[in-house]
Protein backbone atom coordinates (compact mmCIF):
# COMPACT_ATOMS: atom_id res chain seq x y z
CA UNK A 1 0.00 0.00 0.00
CA UNK A 2 0.91 3.37 -0.85
CA UNK A 3 0.33 6.09 1.64
CA UNK A 4 0.65 10.18 1.18
CA UNK A 5 0.00 12.31 4.18
CA UNK A 6 -0.69 15.77 4.32
CA UNK A 7 0.12 18.01 6.97
CA UNK A 8 0.14 22.05 7.85
CA UNK A 9 3.46 21.18 9.80
CA UNK A 10 6.16 18.60 10.27
CA UNK A 11 8.47 19.54 13.05
CA UNK A 12 9.74 17.25 16.23
CA UNK A 13 7.57 17.58 19.20
CA UNK A 14 4.65 19.15 17.74
CA UNK A 15 1.44 16.96 18.46
CA UNK A 16 0.05 16.54 14.79
CA UNK A 17 3.97 15.95 13.27
CA UNK A 18 4.50 14.09 15.69
CA UNK A 19 1.02 11.58 14.67
CA UNK A 20 2.06 12.30 10.98
CA UNK A 21 5.79 10.56 11.64
CA UNK A 22 4.16 7.76 14.14
CA UNK A 23 1.81 6.76 11.27
CA UNK A 24 4.25 7.00 8.75
CA UNK A 25 7.01 5.20 10.82
CA UNK A 26 4.76 2.12 11.33
CA UNK A 27 3.76 1.94 7.86
CA UNK A 28 6.89 1.79 6.46
CA UNK A 29 7.99 -0.57 9.24
CA UNK A 30 5.34 -2.81 8.04
CA UNK A 31 6.79 -2.83 4.07
CA UNK A 32 4.27 0.39 3.26
CA UNK A 33 5.18 3.28 1.09
CA UNK A 34 4.29 6.39 2.38
CA UNK A 35 5.38 10.28 1.33
CA UNK A 36 4.75 12.94 4.11
CA UNK A 37 3.90 16.53 2.07
CA UNK A 38 4.15 19.52 4.67
CA UNK A 39 4.63 23.56 4.80
CA UNK A 40 8.69 23.84 5.10
CA UNK A 41 8.94 26.52 7.68
CA UNK A 42 12.59 25.52 8.91
CA UNK A 43 11.78 23.38 11.77
CA UNK A 44 13.65 20.04 12.18
CA UNK A 45 12.07 16.75 11.98
CA UNK A 46 13.32 12.78 12.45
CA UNK A 47 12.49 10.57 10.24
CA UNK A 48 13.75 7.66 8.44
CA UNK A 49 15.41 7.97 5.11
CA UNK A 50 12.88 5.80 3.79
CA UNK A 51 10.02 7.81 4.26
CA UNK A 52 9.53 10.47 1.14
CA UNK A 53 9.08 13.85 2.84
CA UNK A 54 8.33 16.89 0.33
CA UNK A 55 8.47 20.03 2.15
CA UNK A 56 6.43 23.43 0.54
CA UNK A 57 7.40 26.64 0.60
CA UNK A 58 4.80 29.61 0.15
CA UNK A 59 6.28 32.30 -1.72
CA UNK A 60 3.45 35.05 -0.63
CA UNK A 61 2.16 36.40 2.59
CA UNK A 62 -1.54 36.31 3.75
CA UNK A 63 -3.20 38.75 5.68
CA UNK A 64 -5.05 35.33 8.09
CA UNK A 65 -4.72 31.65 8.63
CA UNK A 66 -7.13 30.79 6.36
CA UNK A 67 -5.72 32.41 3.39
CA UNK A 68 -2.37 31.12 4.05
CA UNK A 69 -4.16 27.66 4.53
CA UNK A 70 -5.62 27.98 0.88
CA UNK A 71 -2.14 28.83 -0.31
CA UNK A 72 -0.64 26.28 1.19
CA UNK A 73 -3.00 23.66 -0.44
CA UNK A 74 -2.02 24.80 -3.41
CA UNK A 75 1.71 24.02 -3.03
CA UNK A 76 1.02 20.57 -1.51
CA UNK A 77 -0.91 19.38 -4.26
CA UNK A 78 2.24 20.08 -6.36
CA UNK A 79 4.06 18.68 -3.36
CA UNK A 80 2.37 15.38 -3.58
CA UNK A 81 2.24 15.73 -7.73
CA UNK A 82 6.02 15.57 -7.57
CA UNK A 83 5.96 12.74 -5.28
CA UNK A 84 4.51 10.90 -7.75
CA UNK A 85 6.60 11.19 -10.38
CA UNK A 86 4.68 7.67 -11.73
CA UNK A 87 3.99 5.83 -8.54
CA UNK A 88 0.45 5.00 -8.27
CA UNK A 89 -0.86 6.28 -4.19
CA UNK A 90 -3.34 4.35 -3.08
CA UNK A 91 -4.69 6.67 0.22
CA UNK A 92 -4.68 10.30 0.79
CA UNK A 93 -4.83 11.14 4.66
CA UNK A 94 -5.31 14.83 5.14
CA UNK A 95 -4.54 16.25 8.94
CA UNK A 96 -7.11 18.82 10.00
CA UNK A 97 -9.02 21.42 8.05
CA UNK A 98 -5.68 22.94 7.13
CA UNK A 99 -4.71 20.27 4.81
CA UNK A 100 -8.73 19.33 3.66
CA UNK A 101 -9.09 21.31 -0.09
CA UNK A 102 -5.49 19.70 -1.24
CA UNK A 103 -6.65 16.34 0.12
CA UNK A 104 -10.21 16.58 -1.44
CA UNK A 105 -8.77 17.51 -4.90
CA UNK A 106 -6.14 14.62 -4.99
CA UNK A 107 -8.81 12.19 -3.98
CA UNK A 108 -10.70 13.17 -6.63
CA UNK A 109 -8.38 13.84 -9.23
CA UNK A 110 -6.52 10.37 -8.57
CA UNK A 111 -10.00 8.86 -7.86
CA UNK A 112 -8.40 7.09 -4.61
CA UNK A 113 -10.12 7.03 -0.88
CA UNK A 114 -9.46 10.28 1.53
CA UNK A 115 -9.40 9.70 5.43
CA UNK A 116 -8.89 12.71 7.33
CA UNK A 117 -8.14 13.28 10.73
CA UNK A 118 -9.52 15.75 13.10
CA UNK A 119 -7.52 16.22 16.58
CA UNK A 120 -10.51 18.66 17.40
CA UNK A 121 -12.94 20.85 15.79
CA UNK A 122 -13.47 24.95 15.76
CA UNK A 123 -16.88 24.13 17.70
CA UNK A 124 -14.41 22.46 20.26
CA UNK A 125 -11.93 25.52 20.20
CA UNK A 126 -14.25 28.13 20.83
CA UNK A 127 -14.75 29.79 17.77
CA UNK A 128 -11.78 32.34 18.93
CA UNK A 129 -10.43 33.52 15.53
CA UNK A 130 -11.67 36.25 12.47
CA UNK A 131 -11.98 33.06 10.19
CA UNK A 132 -13.83 30.49 12.43
CA UNK A 133 -17.12 30.34 10.42
CA UNK A 134 -14.86 29.16 7.61
CA UNK A 135 -12.67 26.78 9.70
CA UNK A 136 -15.93 24.93 10.37
CA UNK A 137 -17.00 25.05 6.85
CA UNK A 138 -13.67 23.29 6.07
CA UNK A 139 -14.29 20.47 8.50
CA UNK A 140 -17.97 20.04 7.69
CA UNK A 141 -16.98 19.54 3.69
CA UNK A 142 -13.88 17.25 5.38
CA UNK A 143 -17.18 14.94 6.92
CA UNK A 144 -18.77 15.54 3.64
CA UNK A 145 -15.86 14.74 1.22
CA UNK A 146 -13.90 12.25 3.29
CA UNK A 147 -14.28 8.65 2.61
CA UNK A 148 -13.27 7.92 6.40
CA UNK A 149 -12.81 10.50 9.13
CA UNK A 150 -10.69 9.30 12.12
CA UNK A 151 -11.32 12.02 15.51
CA UNK A 152 -8.74 11.12 18.39
CA UNK A 153 -11.28 11.01 21.26
CA UNK A 154 -15.02 10.81 21.94
CA UNK A 155 -15.11 14.84 22.51
CA UNK A 156 -13.74 15.11 18.94
CA UNK A 157 -16.57 12.44 17.96
CA UNK A 158 -19.26 13.85 19.29
CA UNK A 159 -18.62 17.30 17.84
CA UNK A 160 -18.36 16.20 14.06
CA UNK A 161 -21.79 14.32 14.94
CA UNK A 162 -23.63 17.06 16.39
CA UNK A 163 -21.89 20.21 15.66
CA UNK A 164 -21.02 19.13 11.94
CA UNK A 165 -23.56 16.45 10.87
CA UNK A 166 -20.99 13.85 9.95
CA UNK A 167 -22.75 11.01 9.19
CA UNK A 168 -21.80 8.62 12.00
CA UNK A 169 -20.81 5.42 9.39
CA UNK A 170 -17.78 7.63 8.38
CA UNK A 171 -16.89 8.31 11.71
CA UNK A 172 -13.99 6.12 13.34
CA UNK A 173 -12.30 6.72 16.61
CA UNK A 174 -8.71 6.20 16.92
CA UNK A 175 -6.86 7.45 19.55
CA UNK A 176 -3.20 7.76 19.44
CA UNK A 177 -2.97 7.29 22.55
CA UNK A 178 -4.26 3.52 22.94
CA UNK A 179 -1.92 0.49 22.40
CA UNK A 180 -2.51 -0.75 19.03
CA UNK A 181 -4.17 2.41 16.96
CA UNK A 182 -1.84 2.07 14.53
CA UNK A 183 -3.11 -1.21 13.29
CA UNK A 184 -6.93 -0.17 13.67
CA UNK A 185 -5.67 2.70 11.54
CA UNK A 186 -4.15 0.51 8.83
CA UNK A 187 -7.32 -1.94 9.14
CA UNK A 188 -9.15 1.15 7.81
CA UNK A 189 -6.71 2.19 5.08
CA UNK A 190 -7.15 -1.40 4.06
CA UNK A 191 -10.89 -1.72 3.73
CA UNK A 192 -11.16 1.57 1.84
CA UNK A 193 -8.90 0.59 -0.54
CA UNK A 194 -10.47 -2.89 -0.93
CA UNK A 195 -13.85 -0.73 -1.76
CA UNK A 196 -12.43 1.34 -3.98
CA UNK A 197 -10.61 -1.64 -6.04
Amino acid sequence: MNVAILSQKLSDGEDISEYTKSIAMFLNGKGHEVSIVAFEDGSEYSLPEEIDVERVPLHFEADNLYNWAMMLNNEIKAGVNNLLDGKDVDIIHANDWATVPGGITLSNYLEIPLVVTVHSTENQRGFGGENSEMISEMEWKAGFEADKVLATNNDTRNSLLFDLDVPEEKIEVIDPFDEGWQHELVGQYSQLVEEKA
